[in-house]
């Protein structure tokens, strides 16, 4: 429920018509708009909400929020109108009020690689113990962690909060919007280099959330990770570090490597110390559940409630999935997206794993890395060319930079997915290790439907 005092103070808007001064909740989409609910338009790149105000206040019968520069849309609109310079902003508005009267402890997680599967961990181990609120899937932008906290009818113990940026300024306001009491940044790689151009502008927006952590509030860094360990100290906040590789307050051990069956680890951190094993694939996956544990254990999480969390957490869907075909051959789904850092990652966990069949790699572009396209697939050419896999179909654009690094007659390149699924379905034999894996705009996930 909200008063239009609430709003007008909350979004710094101005009256323009009043006859509902009460809304039952807010809505931003005239298909699922109730009685009684505030509209709000938001605006796309094919669409702007502002065309659909009418629609919207049909339906509710209670009013909306307009942009300044709109407001010859809605001359003739009786029900309530509130002016604001932009509606997005507004949105974000909203949800940092909702936030400041919400009590629990609101984490948030960034970083380049592992967001959704160290939330998912965390939210999976806290929930053994308290309430938990998280945004589902990858709602991870301005408007997915607006209506996320929006959506919350009442009070939890924790507010689990992914948040994703592919433009400077984003994680700053995404930040002020969640207002976080414990954040963690899992780490920097090169990813949506279009809008933060370089590995430098990746750090300067990730850090933008630790800036923006509540004073006294806990900050947990990837002491693994060059660029973080290096560039952020504070006195305002309790700094807490987690590792593999270097010395940690939380650090994580490996003690098996039981390939396709995953791994036996040791926990060590500053009061507990136990075993787990995990059915997770992959070094990069150890630092998600390392992450994860590491947060839980400071909120007061015991360890046989984080130890039996991580042995039941099954691997997340398309983040390097594995699947028995009906063929008999081992398809490894790794379609959710693709990076530089992540395509590395997947490429030498298939590379260490056993396979008594051939090992095949079908990989397509990785996508908003501006003017580094070129030198990251050239990269990514270079590992594939050492590696032991048999075969390399290439689909897209720029895999041709793959293909000139490679050079050898294990490369195939298509254009068209349909010819390479044919071809695929031709060569992959029972026993093979297929890993499918581009970005998303491609939608490799196509390709293992197909090859399932």
């Amino acid at each position: 429920m909200w008063t239009i005092d609430e709003i007008i103070s909350a979004v710094k808007g101005e009256p323009l018509n009043i006859k509902e001064k009460v809304f039952s909740d807010i809505s931003t989409d005239t298909r699922t708009i109730k009685k009684g609910e505030l509209f709000i338009p938001l605006k796309g790149k094919n669409y702007d909400g502002h065309d659909f105000i009418e629609t919207a206040c049909s339906k509710s019968g209670a009013g909306c929020l307009c942009e300044k520069s709109k407001v010859h849309k809605i001359a003739h609109l009786k029900e309530t109108v509130i002016i604001v310079e932009d509606t997005l902003n507004a949105l974000a508005d909203l949800a940092a009020y909702r936030r400041k009267t919400l009590k629990g402890e609101f984490i948030a997680i960034t970083g380049s690689n592992g967001k959704t599967t160290t939330k998912e961990i965390l939210v999976d181990i806290l929930k053994k113990a308290f309430t938990v609120h998280f945004n589902e899937k990858n709602f991870n932008n301005i408007i997915g962690v607006s209506k996320s906290i929006l959506s919350i009818k009442y009070p939890y113990s924790f507010y689990v909060f992914e948040l994703g940026t592919n433009a400077p300024g984003e994680i700053k306001i995404l930040a002020r919007i969640v207002q976080p009491d414990i954040s963690v940044i899992t780490n920097i790689n090169p990813s949506h280099l279009e809008g933060l151009k370089d590995i430098q502008g990746i750090l300067k927006e990730k850090l933008d959330l630790y800036y923006n952590t509540k004073k006294g509030g806990i900050i947990f860094i990837n002491a693994d990770d060059p660029y973080i360990i290096s560039s952020f100290f504070s006195n305002d906040h309790v700094i807490k570090d987690y590792a593999i590789e270097k010395d940690a307050s939380f650090k994580l051990i490996i003690e098996e490597d039981y390939g396709w069956e995953g791994y036996s680890i040791t926990f060590k951190f500053p009061d507990i110390s136990f075993n787990a094993r995990t059915r997770l694939l992959g070094r990069h996956n150890l630092y998600n559940i390392l992450c994860s544990s590491a947060i839980a254990s400071s909120v007061g999480i015991g360890r046989s409630s984080i130890k039996e969390s991580i042995e039941d957490f099954k691997p997340y869907d398309k983040r390097f999935f594995p699947i028995k075909s009906k063929n008999g051959y081992l398809l490894i789904d790794d379609t959710y997206n693709a990076n530089p850092a992540s395509m590395e990652w997947a490429i030498k966990t298939v590379i260490e794993l056993p396979s008594r069949g051939k090992r095949i790699g079908i990989i397509g572009d990785m996508k908003e890395l501006g003017d580094k396209e070129e030198f990251y697939h050239r990269q990514i050419g270079k590992i594939l060319k050492e590696s032991n896999f048999n075969k390399i179909l290439l689909y897209g654009d720029a895999v041709k930079y793959i293909l000139h690094e490679i050079g050898d007659d294990r490369v195939e390149v298509f254009s068209d997915k349909k010819c390479l699924i044919d071809y695929a379905k031709k060569i992959i034999r029972m026993d093979d290790v297929v890993l499918v894996k581009g970005s998303r705009l491609l939608k490799m996930d196509e390709i293992v439907k197909e090859l399932d």
